[in-house]
């Protein structure tokens, strides 16, 4: 996968980075991708000699690859819901001086900044926070509200330093406190709309675990349900093996429960879902039960 700023990142995937919906189009958008990282590195305490299928076919060459996504819900009235705000213009000194192109991608989809009418936020990690803010400190989309779990804004102004660990904390001060600070950033509770747009809602489902009030964000009423699954997954491995937490889940017990119940709520509704760190053509897919295993799978809808 190209390196953000590593030259021209063409639209070249259209097909696998839009999901034509009933009255809406779904756009995956890569603000940045990092490095390919050693898959134990990432997952710690990953058996993976003990699943060699998936690490065949989920870690190539024993390394973990993800990206830095954001979603852009476009529907029909012209407005654009953008979930997460992926990890800014950088140079972000955490991931060696990496910076996102988020602008680029939004113009080379053919989507407007000025017609996002809802910033939401999954978590307040520092990779889905980063465009949040303009070089002078003002809402980048000022014609957008914004808004994140109220669990999760609970949880940072509760514990301050000890929120996450020192480069994230970094982070929710740079892009999120501010917010706060002038009364732009909304609280939502699970469950309740928090955008609609003829039959289309969005609303908050409940996935604590990765940060205390991370959550995933469900699109209905588009012909077939959606969840927008925030950090719940980091590879698709971790549906077919929902143990295997990432190195970033803060409560990897609950963080595991989380997973369970979003692979199964979405094999059961038949959902698509949409994961931010699953590589462009995995972005997204369907869960399903694996007739060998019995196991939940993921299938992606194109690779």
């Amino acid at each position: 996968m190209e390196q953000a700023g590593a030259g021209p990142h063409l639209w070249l995937e259209t097909e696998m980075r839009r999901l034509d919906l009933d009255g809406a189009t779904l756009f995956a958008l890569t603000d940045a991708a990092p490095a390919p990282a050693a898959s134990n590195y990432a997952f710690p305490e990953a058996d993976f000699a003990a699943h060699p299928e998936l690490t065949a076919r989920w870690f190539p060459d024993d390394t973990f690859h993800t990206r830095f996504g954001v979603f852009a819900l476009l529907c029909l009235d012209g407005r654009i819901i953008m979930v997460d705000a992926g990890l800014g213009p950088g140079p972000d000194p955490y991931f060696n001086g990496l910076g996102g192109r988020l602008p680029e991608e939004f113009e080379a989809a053919g989507l407007d900044p000025n017609a996002v009418s809802l910033v939401v936020f999954s978590h307040f990690h520092l990779d889905h926070v980063g465009w949040a803010l303009d070089e002078t400190g003002a809402p980048r989309f000022s014609h957008a509200r914004y808004l994140a779990p109220a669990a999760e804004i609970a949880h940072w102004q509760a514990q301050g330093e000890e929120a996450a660990l020192p480069h994230h904390v970094a982070a929710y001060r740079r892009s999120i406190a501010p917010i706060i600070e002038s009364r732009r950033l909304e609280a939502a509770e699970a469950g309740l709309p928090i955008f609609s747009s003829g039959t289309i809602t969005a609303s908050l489902l409940p996935a604590p675990g990765h940060t205390a009030g991370h959550h995933a964000i469900l699109i209905e009423g588009a012909g077939r349900p959606v969840l927008i699954a925030g950090d719940s997954w980091h590879n698709p491995a971790q549906i077919a093996v929902p143990d295997w937490c990432h190195r970033a889940d803060r409560d990897q017990g609950l963080a595991r429960q989380s997973r369970s119940a979003l692979a199964e709520r979405a094999a059961k509704t038949g959902a698509i879902v949409a994961a931010g760190h699953f590589i462009e053509s995995e972005a997204f897919g369907r869960i399903a039960e694996d007739e060998a295993t019995g196991a939940l799978a993921y299938q992606p809808l194109h690779g």
